[in-house]
């Protein structure tokens, strides 16, 4: 992050930013569709224009997502994640209605979330991390299909 990232206000000037990351109730598998995915990039991404938040990396897996944001001086993490997960649900039930049925109570998110400062870490971890999620993910999926095949070979049965 450069300077050009600092949130100017009229009697302030600064970084507010953090990694953010939250997940469907009961942690379903459904960020993945055609349908949803590009909803959800776009309710987040209206989100975040309507109120002042910069979005540096985004990254939506299946069944959880992550963002490394940088907040106005006014906002707390807790208040941008609601302002997320508030507006993206609304956009999610209205673009996929069935699921109202497997979301119960008008509830798309979990009410758990995780936000972590980045005056710890350093931006290009968290940055690396999200970016770099998505590909750690495949490469797990590739390992765990590979042990699956070395399982059901016919030596194995002999």
């Amino acid at each position: 992050m450069t300077s050009e990232n600092f949130v100017r206000r009229s009697h302030s000037v600064g970084i507010n930013a953090f990694h953010l990351e939250w997940c469907p109730k009961y942690r379903r598998d459904v960020l993945g569709g055609n349908i949803l995915r590009p909803v959800l990039t776009e309710s987040l991404l209206e989100t975040a224009k309507v109120y002042g938040i910069q979005i540096f990396a985004m990254e939506i897996s299946l069944d959880h997502l992550h963002m490394f944001v940088n907040l106005p001086g006014t906002f707390g993490p807790s208040v941008a994640i609601n302002l997320f997960k508030g507006r993206s649900s609304k956009a999610i039930f209205a673009a996929c209605p069935s699921f109202r049925n497997m979301f119960r109570k008008g509830h798309f998110w979990s009410r758990g979330s995780f936000y972590r400062s980045v005056s710890n870490v350093g931006t290009d971890t968290i940055y690396r991390y999200i970016t770099e999620h998505r590909s750690k993910e495949l490469s797990t999926s590739i390992v765990e299909v590979e042990k699956t095949f070395d399982q059901m070979s016919l030596i194995s049965f002999m």
